[in-house]
């Protein structure tokens, strides 16, 4: 069996439970953005004020960038336009597997009621409706 890089990063994200914004920096990773710590204090100040868990495009010197500050982690991630529309499609595809787990999540959880019959076999007593 064959499993695609998105598919093992989103059950190892699924399986440790990350927060929303490490689920993020995993994906970007995936797709090819850079990590970078700062070390200078004017860095640091740098990414402080850009916008924070979120991907920012920045134009530096004629070419688009996107960015994602993580200042409580000290860590910018850097990427360009074919990194940023992997990371698209690792996110749609991640949400989906979300989506897929929650709602297998929620069948397992009515099939559980199954053993409790239903409401017209007599098991929950008369006048209970």
């Amino acid at each position: 069996m064959k499993f695609s890089t998105l598919s093992i990063l989103a059950a190892a994200v699924i399986l440790t439970g990350c927060s929303t914004a490490r689920n993020q920096e995993m994906l970007l990773s995936a797709a090819g953005f850079k990590t970078i710590v700062p070390t200078t204090p004017k860095q640091i100040a740098k990414v402080k004020s850009l916008p924070q868990l979120k991907v920012v495009p920045i134009n530096k010197k004629g070419q688009t960038f996107f960015v994602f500050a993580d200042a409580n982690r000290n860590t910018l991630l850097i990427g360009n336009q074919k990194q940023y529309s992997a990371y698209q499609q690792y996110a749609l595809q991640y949400k989906i597997q979300e989506d897929k787990v929650a709602a297998a999540s929620l069948n397992a959880d009515a099939a559980e009621w199954g053993g409790f019959g239903s409401f017209n076999d007599g098991f929950w007593g008369p006048g209970v409706y």
